[in-house]
């Protein structure tokens, strides 16, 4: 916990130089403001929020409702945190502070997901894909811990399914509060408590007498667990949206939709496919822009998704490695595309990703293996060879991400 509290240190300063070089271009007095602290990304929204509260208009005096995004559009639980950090003393970086506790604090929520007790794989959350979102004062980090957490009381609910149950329904309620990326957890714990279900009728002994429906439907199943967790969830984000609706229905989540219209068409193949070839080209032939920009790191991310979604999926190299990724795990990873895909939304997918669970979980396990193995890291092994390439994409695609955190390196 103290190296990745270090870490960071070291990458939040990293940030706020980039920031302080940008910022003081247009006027010097701009330094007086911290970037992981104010400018980073939504970071001075929840700022804004944990002072004064949800303000519920409009700040640039547009039409509402269409053009802008709301107060409401950022979600409850993390501001409410950072408030509270105001009162004891936090200052402006009271979000950063928040965000700092809950980063720390993912070292022995993964020592408990994974059962790793050595600190360089524990210290490898520090270079998480992506994970430059991470190091900035937003609900990110907070959502993935809160995350980590259902996980852990998912798991328990083969020992204890009914307290298990209802500590999952508490924690998917603070997921689903905490940002709208918390819903796209629901199809893996669906797949997961399905999972169970089946697993508990294809099993049972002979003579179990019990009937179909009351194996799947008696109070001491594990599959009430996930169940109880995605309805959290679904309760959380429902109770917040509602709260916030005003004059057109839902209309939290219709901003958050119409924010950035129409990057590309909905399920439609042709568009998705021009909108990341011509950022790619734009690449290739070094005529960047920060949307080229975007849409190129976006791109990495679907390839790095799909990549951990289909990873070690049989059939295999003979005498390989038994690393087993869990179907909830790909899940998870996959459903990031597919809402992608279906939405016509790329704005903030490589934030999705860095605070998906599911796809943290699968890329820890591919590059350190399962609890207690022991894995090659021979370059002149095939399996050395992937397991440094998957190592290295969490600090590519760190920096990456970097890019991106809103100080424009690219004019």
């Amino acid at each position: 916990m103290a190296g990745l509290a270090l870490v960071l240190w070291i990458g939040g300063a990293a940030i706020n130089v980039a920031f302080d070089w940008r910022t003081g271009q247009d006027d010097p007095r701009y330094k007086a403001l911290s970037g992981v602290c104010y400018f980073a990304g939504d970071a001075r929204h929840y700022t804004r929020i944990a002072l004064n509260g949800y303000s519920d208009y409009d700040l640039a005096l547009q039409p509402p409702h269409y053009t802008q995004l709301n107060d409401r559009g950022w979600w409850p639980l993390f501001p409410a945190l950072s408030s509270g950090m105001m009162a004891l003393g936090g200052g402006e970086c009271s979000g950063y502070l928040v965000n700092a506790l809950a980063f720390v604090l993912l070292v022995p929520v993964f020592q408990a997901l994974t059962g790793e007790r050595r600190a360089l794989p524990l210290l490898a959350l520090a270079a998480l894909p992506f994970g430059a979102w991470l190091y900035i004062g937003g609900a990110d980090t907070l959502l993935l811990l809160l995350s980590g957490l259902l996980v852990l009381a998912v798991r328990s609910g083969a020992r204890r399914p009914r307290r298990a149950a209802l500590i999952a329904l508490a924690l998917g309620a603070l997921v689903g509060l905490t940002e709208l990326h918390g819903l796209l957890l629901l199809p893996a714990l669906l797949v997961w408590s399905f999972g169970l279900t089946a697993a508990r009728l294809w099993v049972r002994p002979e003579d179990d007498i019990r009937s179909a429906l009351r194996i799947v439907f008696e109070d001491a199943s594990p599959a009430w667990a996930p169940f109880f967790g995605a309805l959290g969830i679904a309760l959380g984000a429902a109770a917040w949206l509602y709260q916030g609706s005003g004059h057109y229905p839902l209309w939290p989540l219709m901003i958050h939709r119409t924010r950035w219209p129409d990057e590309f068409v909905g399920w439609s193949v042709s568009s998705f496919a021009y909108t990341f070839h011509s950022a790619l080209r734009m690449a290739w032939r070094d005529v960047m822009s920060m949307q080229a920009l975007e849409h190129a790191v976006q791109f990495a991310g679907m390839m790095f998704a799909l990549a951990l979604s289909f990873g070690r999926v049989p059939p295999l190299w003979p005498r390989s490695e038994h690393i087993v990724i869990p179907l909830p795990w790909r899940v998870g990873a996959l459903t990031l595309v597919v809402a992608l895909f279906a939405s016509g939304q790329s704005h903030g997918f490589e934030r999705a990703v860095a605070a998906n669970i599911f796809v943290a979980l699968a890329w820890h396990r591919l590059v350190f293996g399962m609890p207690g193995q022991v894995v090659s890291w021979r370059l002149t092994s095939f399996a050395g060879a992937m397991r440094w390439l998957w190592l290295l994409a969490g600090p590519a695609l760190w920096l990456l991400s970097f890019l991106l955190l809103g100080w424009q390196p690219i004019l």
